[in-house]
């Protein structure tokens, strides 16, 4: 007696159970949700479903607590959920998408200080060549010009244990000048608490790099360059820090060894972010 083949069954992909459909889309990148939702009116509640379970209370609340402490200096993607509180203000998948985006549960603690502020340290700020100008978000940033010796600093103090992230919000303009030999850094230095006395990690950049941020180029390192995705401000990060004791953090940006004329960037703020 021959023994008898059954036909194979073939299985697609809306056979599978909804859970395991929504299990399946945690493994997406958050920009391909469009094109599954675009699939099929299926797929399409599909992604609504994930969505709605990924932009929860919880990451709404920590939302909620960053504008209350932060709001004046957004950037242009998080004002598009400026008015966003509670889960009812939630105005179709656009919010959705674009707060899953900034991911405001990874923002446990966030610190920004206006480069206007007088309690930002800028060498010559009532020089001429620098000049507080408003930017399109209707605030003041500190455009440099034209100078010789760049200096900003800024203190945060009663800094709690954990693990931070400084970084500087800045812009090359049109008229970007930088005209320094290879061996004249610009130094960047976080200072803070270690368990005795104070510890500060110093990492200089040479004009390359400056010339291949002008050219929009992606900088890794110790001194990295994160892209915004509306404008062309971009965050120069610094290495992470320990804080193992309540105390105060500085950061300093300094270009003090070429003597050339030098200018075109624009600064709108410094951020402390704690990451653990």
């Amino acid at each position: 007696m021959g023994v008898k083949h059954s036909a194979p069954t073939h299985l697609h992909l809306l056979d599978l159970p909804h859970d395991v459909l929504l299990l399946l889309c945690n493994f997406l990148p958050l920009q391909d949700l469009p094109n599954l939702s675009r699939s099929c009116t299926h797929l399409n509640l599909l992604v609504g479903h994930h969505l709605d379970h990924l932009t929860s209370v919880k990451m709404i609340s920590s939302w909620a607590r960053f504008l209350s402490t932060n709001t004046g200096l957004l950037t242009q993607m998080e004002t598009l959920v400026d008015h966003v509180r509670k889960k009812e203000d939630l105005v179709g998948r656009k919010d959705m998408y674009r707060l899953l985006h900034i991911r405001p549960d990874k923002m446990e603690e966030v610190k920004r200080v206006s480069c206007a502020e007088e309690s930002v340290t800028f060498i010559g700020r009532d020089s001429p060549d620098k000049v507080e100008v408003r930017d399109e978000l209707g605030r003041k940033v500190v455009r440099v010009d034209r100078v010789r010796w760049l200096q900003v600093e800024h203190k945060w103090s009663e800094v709690k244990l954990g693990r931070y992230r400084v970084s500087v919000r800045i812009r090359v303009e049109d008229n970007f000048t930088w005209p320094h030999t290879e061996h004249q850094p610009t130094v960047w230095t976080v200072g803070f608490p270690v368990e005795e006395g104070e510890e500060d990690i110093v990492v200089g950049v040479d004009r390359a790099w400056w010339r291949n941020l002008r050219k929009g180029m992606t900088l890794g390192g110790r001194v990295s360059v994160e892209k915004e995705d509306l404008g062309k401000w971009v965050r120069v990060v610094l290495p992470e820090v320990n804080v193992k004791r309540v105390g105060v953090v500085q950061v300093k940006v300094r270009d003090t060894v070429c003597n050339w004329w030098k200018g075109g960037l624009s600064f709108d703020f410094l951020e402390l972010r704690r990451v653990g």
